[in-house]
C-alpha cells in the first residue's frame, strides 16, 4: 500500500501552501479525526483482503494464476484511478468512495466468478477515492500539524493492513464468504452515514507560487526517470507480495489457512515496524545513499530467500524480513524526487507498478506452473532497482523551502494502496 495508489496521489495536493484553519468545535473535529482514522484502517484491511481470499477464490472458481493475477491487477488499477474521483469537494469524494465500497461488498456476496472481475475493479476505485479524500481532508484541516497528523493516519492504515489477514481468517473456514462481505458492507454503510451526516467541507488551501512553478530543464527530467522507474518497481514489489503471499504460503502447507494469512500479516507487520523506525536521525547517521543501497540489497536478498523457501516457517520469516527491508524504500525514493520536481502526477506514476507486477507474477506462475517462478517478477524488479541506483541522483539538494519540506514530510507518510 503498500497504496502505492490513491492515497499517495492525494498528497500531490500538498503542493498547496495551506492556510491554517481554526476549528469552531474542537471536540467535533477530534471525533471526526477518530472516525476517519478508523475508516482509513478499514481501507488498509480491505486493500489486502483480495490477496488473503485468493487461495479460497482460486479453489472455489478454479482460477489459474494468470486469472487470479488479473483480479489483483483490476483492483490495484481501480485504486490508482480512484484518486481521480476526488476533486475540490473532499467530503463528496469520501461519500462516493464509501458508497462504491458498500455497493461492491453487497454485490460480491451474491455474484459469481465472471462478474467479480468487474466488481473488484470498482471496489479498488472505491478504495482509491476513500483513501485520497481522507488524506486530503486531514491535509486541509491540519495545515499547522500536517506531517504528524498524516503520520498517525498512515499508522492507522498500516494497522488495518497488518490485522486484516488475521481478522479475515475465521471467514475462510466457512462454506461461503457471504458473511465476510456482509460485515464489510455494514462497516462501509456506517462510515458512509457518518460522512453524509457529520463531515463538512474545509476551506481549500491557497496555491503557493513557488510550488506551482514547473520543473525546469531537461536535465531534471533525465535524472527523474530512474527515480520514477524505481518507484514503480518498489510499489509493484509491495503489491505483488501483498497479493500473492497468502497463496504462496498456502501451497507450501495446504492444511493451514491460518498460516497462509499469517504470512501476509507478517509482511505488513514488517513494513509497519520499519516505517516506524525510519527517521531523519537514522538518515543523518548512515547517509541517504548508503542507507538506500543497503535497503535495496536487503530487499533483493529477502526476495531471493522467499523464492528459495519451500516450507511454511522459512516463507513466514522471509515475508517478515521482506516487509522490514522494503518498508522505508518508497518514502526514501520520494525524498529524492520531491527535491527535484513539483508534486502532482508523480504520485500517480507508482500505481503502474502496483497494477502490473502482481499480474505479471500470476502470468509467469501460470506459464511455468509454479509461484516460485512467478515471484521471479518482483526479484527482477529488485534487480532493476539495483542497476538503476548507480545512475540515479541519490543526493538531496540543499535548503528546500519550508513549504516544500512540510509537504514532502507529509507526503512520505501515506500508505501505498
Amino acid at each position: 500500500m503498500t497504496q502505492r495508489s490513491g492515497s499517495e496521489s492525494a498528497t500531490g495536493h500538498d503542493e498547496l501552501d495551506a492556510v491554517p484553519i481554526a476549528p469552531r468545535d474542537h471536540d467535533q473535529w477530534a471525533a471526526s479525526s477518530l472516525v476517519l482514522s478508523l475508516g482509513f484502517g478499514l481501507t488498509g484491511a480491505a486493500t489486502v483482503m483480495l490477496g488473503v481470499l485468493l487461495p479460497v477464490l482460486s479453489r472455489k472458481w478454479g482460477l489459474r494464476d494468470d486469472a487470479a493475477g488479473f483480479l489483483l491487477f483490476l483492483q490495484f488499477l481501480g485504486s490508482s484511478l480512484g484518486a481521480l474521483l476526488v476533486g475540490s469537494r473532499r467530503v463528496r469524494g469520501l461519500i462516493s468512495g464509501y458508497a462504491l465500497l458498500a455497493a461492491c461488498a453487497c454485490a460480491l456476496a451474491f455474484t459469481g466468478m465472471y462478474f467479480s472481475f468487474v466488481l473488484f475493479f470498482f471496489f479498488g476505485l472505491g478504495l482509491g477515492a476513500t483513501m485520497t479524500a481522507t488524506s486530503l481532508l486531514f491535509s486541509d484541516r491540519y495545515a499547522l500539524d500536517r506531517a504528524a497528523q498524516l503520520e498517525r493516519l498512515n499508522f492507522a492504515w498500516a494497522v488495518g493492513a497488518t490485522a486484516g489477514p488475521i481478522l479475515f481468517l475465521p471467514f475462510l473456514h466457512l462454506p461461503s464468504l457471504e458473511l465476510l462481505f456482509f460485515m464489510l458492507l455494514a462497516l462501509c454503510l456506517l462510515f458512509l452515514l457518518w460522512a453524509i451526516l457529520r463531515e463538512k467541507e474545509a476551506p481549500l488551501p491557497t496555491p503557493c507560487a513557488q510550488d506551482a512553478a514547473p520543473t525546469q530543464g531537461g536535465a531534471t527530467t533525465r535524472f527523474l526517470l530512474p527515480l520514477l522507474l524505481m518507484c514503480i518497481c518498489s510499489v509493484g514489489i509491495e503489491a505483488s507480495l501483498s497479493g500473492w503471499l497468502s497463496t504462496y504460503s498456502h501451497r507450501a502447507d495446504s492444511t493451514s489457512a491460518g498460516g497462509a494469512a499469517f504470512a501476509a500479516s507478517l509482511f505488513w507487520f514488517g513494513i509497519m515496524v520499519s516505517r516506524l523506525a525510519f527517521s531523519t536521525r537514522l538518515l543523518k547517521l548512515v547517509g541517504r545513499r548508503r542507507l538506500f543501497h543497503a535497503i535495496l540489497w536487503g530487499v533483493a536478498a529477502c526476495l531471493a530467500l522467499l523464492v528459495a523457501a519451500y516450507h511454511p516457517a522459512p516463507i513466514r520469516a522471509a515475508a517478515f524480513f521482506a516487509g522490514l527491508s522494503i518498508g522505508p524504500l518508497y518514502p526514501l525514493l520520494l525524498s529524492f524526487i520531491l527535491q527535484r520536481a513539483s508534486r502532482g502526477w508523480i504520485f500517480a506514476v507508482p500505481g503502474i507498478g502496483s497494477a502490473l507486477l502482481p499480474w505479471i507474477t500470476g502470468l509467469l506462475s501460470a506459464r511455468f506452473g509454479s509461484l516460485h517462478y512467478g515471484l521471479i517478477a518482483p526479484c527482477a524488479a529488485a534487480g532493476l532497482m539495483i542497476a538503476l541506483s548507480f545512475t540515479a541522483p541519490l543526493t538531496v539538494e540543499p535548503q528546500p523551502s519550508a513549504s516544500a519540506r512540510d509537504s514532502g514530510r507529509s507526503s512520505l507518510r501515506q500508505p501505498i494502496f
